[in-house]
C-alpha cells in the first residue's frame, strides 16, 4: 500500500504536497490571531490595571493621564493610522465592499494598522478611556489574514474577501474566547456585504483561532456561570420585555449619537472637533475624567461586570448614565477603541436596576439587560445572544436572552442607522472637510438590510 502513489517524487504525490503547502497559511494565519489576540488582552490588562492603581493613588491622575494620552493616541493616530480610528469593524466592513481596488483596501486592512491599533488600544486603555477590545481585534485579525494573502494563490476578489472575511471573524472569536459568537458575527455583519463565501475557511479560521486563545484565557466563560434555580415566574415576563425595549433604545440612541452627531452637538464643538482635533480630544478626555470621580466608568467594565454577576459588587444610580456618556465621548474622540464591552456592561447596569424592582433572578436581568444594549446598538440580535450564552455559559436563559435581543434590535429601529455599515458607508464616501458634516443617505429599507449606493 506504501508504494500506492509510487516514490515520493513521483507526479502524483507531488502535487498532492504542494496542495496541502498552499493550504498552510490558512493554518497559521488563525493561531497568528489567536497569538495576537491573548498578547493583547494581556496587555491592555496590564495597562488598565496600572491606570487604577494610580488613580487609587493620586485622585487627579484621570484628569492627566486621559487628556494627554488622548492627544498622543490622535497624534499617533494623524501620523501613521490613518485607517485605525474607532472600533475597526467598519474598516472591515468597508473592507469587504473594494476587495477589487488594492490601493483602498490597503488602507483599511493591513499589518501597519494592526500595528496601530494594537499599540493605540494599549494606550486608550492606560489613559482611561471607555473602549473594549472586540472591534479592534476584528480588524487586527482581518489585517493578519489578508497578509497571508501573499502565500496564497489568489487572484479574484472574491477570495480576498474570504481571508478579510475569516479574518475578521477568528478575530472575535478569539477576543472573547467564543467560537460560535464568531462564526455568528460573521454571517450576521459580514456576510451580507460579501459574495462567494466559503463558510469551510470562515469555521477552520475561528475553531483555530479559539484553540490558540483559550488556552490564554482559561476554559472557564469570560463573565463567569450564571445559574438558576427553577423556571423564572410568568409574572416577571413584563418586567423582562420593558428592559428588553429599554436596553434597545438605549443601544439605538448610543448609535444615533455618534453617527449623526452633526445633528445635535454645537455648532461651536462641531466645529472645535474638524479644526482642532487635539483640543476637542483633550476636552473629552477631561469630561470623562469628571465622570469617572463620581462612577468607576473607566476601561470596558468588563471586570465590574463580572463582580456584579457574581453578586461581588453593587451599582450605583449614576453608573449607567454617566458609562454612557463616556463610551459617547471616547466614540466620538475616533479613537482607536470597541463598543462591544462597554456596551454590555452598561446593559448589566440597567439589567441590575431592573432586578430591584424584581427583587430576585437579579442575574437573568443582568444577562437581559446586556443582550438588549449591544443589540440595540449594533442591531445584531444573533451576534449580541450568542455572545452572552458563551460569554456566562447562561444555556438557562437561552430563550429570554435570544427574545430579549431581537425585540432590542427591533426597538433601536426607530433611529434607522446601522453602526458598523453607516461608519463604513462614511469611509467609503467621504468628502472634503466642511464646518458641518453633510446627511449621510438612508441606509435603512425598513428590513434591516443596508441600502448601498
Amino acid at each position: 500500500m506504501a508504494a500506492h502513489y509510487g516514490p515520493w517524487w513521483s507526479p502524483l504525490l507531488f502535487w498532492r504536497q504542494r496542495r496541502r503547502i498552499k493550504a498552510l497559511p490558512l493554518w497559521l494565519a488563525p493561531v497568528c490571531i489567536g497569538c495576537v489576540a491573548a498578547l493583547l488582552a494581556w496587555t491592555a490588562d496590564h495597562a488598565f490595571a496600572r491606570f487604577t492603581a494610580l488613580t487609587g493613588r493620586w485622585w487627579w491622575w484621570p484628569f492627566l493621564s486621559l487628556p494627554l494620552g488622548g492627544m498622543a493616541l490622535t497624534l499617533l493616530i494623524r501620523r501613521a493610522g490613518k485607517g485605525a480610528e474607532g472600533s475597526g469593524i467598519q474598516q472591515v466592513v468597508a473592507a469587504l465592499r473594494v476587495t477589487d481596488e488594492p490601493e483602498r483596501m490597503r488602507g483599511l486592512v493591513a499589518l501597519r494598522l494592526a500595528f496601530v491599533k494594537f499599540a493605540a488600544i494599549v494606550g486608550g486603555l492606560g489613559s482611561g478611556f471607555v473602549l473594549g477590545l472586540e472591534g479592534p481585534t476584528v480588524q487586527i485579525g482581518a489585517s493578519i489574514f489578508h497578509s497571508f494573502r501573499r502565500f496564497l494563490p489568489v487572484g479574484s476578489a472574491i477570495e480576498r474577501r474570504q481571508l478579510i472575511l475569516a479574518g475578521g471573524a477568528a478575530g472575535i472569536a478569539a477576543a472573547f474566547n467564543a467560537p460560535l459568537a464568531g462564526l455568528i458575527f460573521a454571517f450576521e455583519e459580514l456576510l451580507p456585504v460579501t459574495r462567494g463565501h466559503t463558510p469551510a475557511k470562515l469555521t477552520l479560521a475561528v475553531i483555530l483561532a479559539g484553540m490558540v486563545a483559550a488556552p490564554v484565557f482559561g476554559y472557564e466563560s469570560y463573565f463567569g456561570r450564571v445559574s438558576l434555580s427553577g423556571d423564572m415566574p410568568l409574572r416577571f415576563i413584563p418586567l423582562l420585555v420593558l428592559l428588553a425595549l429599554v436596553g434597545g433604545f438605549t443601544g439605538g440612541l448610543f448609535s444615533w449619537l455618534v453617527i449623526r452627531a452633526a445633528s445635535w452637538l454645537p455648532h461651536s464643538l462641531w466645529r472645535l472637533r474638524m479644526r482642532h482635533p487635539y483640543v476637542f480630544v483633550a476636552t473629552c478626555g477631561l469630561l470623562i475624567a469628571l465622570a469617572g470621580t463620581a462612577a468607576p466608568i473607566f476601561g470596558s467594565g468588563a471586570d465590574l461586570t463580572k463582580a456584579v454577576l457574581a453578586g461581588e459588587a453593587q451599582l450605583s444610580w449614576q453608573y449607567v448614565p454617566l458609562k454612557f456618556a463616556g463610551l459617547v465621548l471616547t466614540s466620538l474622540t475616533g479613537l482607536p477603541g470597541g463598543i462591544f464591552s462597554p456596551s454590555l456592561s452598561i446593559g448589566a447596569g440597567l439589567g441590575f436596576y431592573f432586578a430591584q424592582f424584581a427583587g430576585l433572578w437579579q442575574n437573568a436581568f443582568i444577562c437581559v439587560g446586556m443582550a438588549s444594549v449591544l443589540a440595540g446598538a449594533t442591531r445584531a440580535p444573533l451576534t449580541a445572544a450568542f455572545i452572552l450564552i458563551e460569554m456566562t455559559d447562561g444555556h438557562a436563559i437561552v430563550l429570554q436572552t435570544l427574545g430579549a435581543a431581537f425585540l432590542a434590535a427591533w426597538a433601536a429601529r426607530f433611529f434607522r442607522v446601522r453602526f458598523y455599515h453607516d461608519l463604513a458607508a462614511r469611509i467609503l464616501h467621504a468628502e472634503a472637510p466642511a464646518a458641518r458634516e453633510p446627511a449621510l443617505p438612508a441606509t435603512d429599507r425598513g428590513d434591516g438590510a443596508p441600502r448601498t449606493r
